[in-house]
């Protein structure tokens, strides 16, 4: 069966994350290890470590993955932002680490328009950094929808990917990014071409997880807005096409959408997504 998730809320602690997925009917999960709004972050108490990985087994509910904030600039030239980006990332790989999660997804931030060249030794030493400070839990670098200064384009996750070098550094895509950047998800002959340009940068192998999201504003319009699957832009056929293609099929999908109730991802939007890999 395939693992298909969501990003749910851990307010309270991360094991009330569980409850909520297994409310919508998920089988995987992605959580932020703290508050969404706030950059301080704590080590998970090992009561809780020990609480939620026990549920995790118990209901079958692997991989989790963590969200970093949103907040997180690893290419800011303010040293507070920096700073605090980085303590922000190194808990939640300290955290991931104790609950045995998949993977922590970053969005590395912005070179606000000052390009990718001159930030770009700072994101990998900072990366680096990270990795070497923690044990196991994979970093994944999230692609972008092409907003101006937003590191995340595919070239820059190849430079990243291939800088770095470390088996602990992976990459999530996210579709209504690659649509908002200017792949065509409806259409299989791009989403093929697409899949070549993963395989030829060489990062088609470091894939981890897929955020299946539809995408609210039109391809190519660099604009981040998630839609319900099968209310935005993108054709239901092509996200199928898409998230079973043999290069991707072995994935698990985690959806970031806004919920046909205006609460975060719902059973519905599960089913859908259940049923574009059962017709597969």
């Amino acid at each position: 069966m395939r693992k298909i998730g969501a990003h749910v809320s851990s307010a309270g602690g991360p094991s009330n994350a569980i409850k909520n997925i297994l409310n919508i009917g998920g089988n995987c999960l992605q959580i932020f290890a703290g508050s969404p709004r706030m950059w301080a972050r704590s080590i998970y108490a090992n009561s809780e470590v020990q609480k939620f990985n026990e549920l995790i087994q118990e209901h079958h509910l692997d991989p989790v993955f963590i969200h970093a904030l949103y907040l997180v600039n690893l290419a800011s030239d303010n040293p507070e932002t920096l700073e605090k980006s980085y303590n922000s990332l190194l808990t939640d790989l300290q955290n991931g680490d104790l609950i045995n999660a998949a993977g922590v997804i970053v969005h590395t931030g912005s070179h606000q328009g000052r390009g990718f060249d001159p930030v770009k030794s700072q994101v990998v030493k900072k990366i680096t950094s990270l990795i070497n400070e923690t044990n196991t839990t994979p970093f994944l670098i999230e692609n972008s929808s092409g907003q101006k200064g937003k590191i995340g384009r595919l070239e820059e996750i190849e430079f990243l990917l291939k800088t770095i070098n470390s088996p602990r550094l992976k990459v999530c895509l996210d579709t209504a990014h690659l649509f908002e950047a200017g792949h065509n998800l409806s259409e299989p002959k791009a989403i093929d071409r697409l899949i070549e340009e993963l395989d030829k940068k060489e990062i088609l192998p470091a894939i981890t997880c897929l955020h299946l999201n539809d995408s609210k504003t039109a391809l190519n319009s660099a604009h981040d807005q998630h839609d319900n699957l099968g209310e935005g832009q993108i054709d239901l056929t092509g996200l199928e096409y898409f998230i079973n293609h043999p290069q991707l099929k072995h994935l698990p999908l985690i959806l970031e959408v806004p919920g046909f109730d205006k609460k975060g991802p719902d059973a519905k939007n599960i089913k859908i997504a259940q049923s574009l890999t059962n017709h597969s």
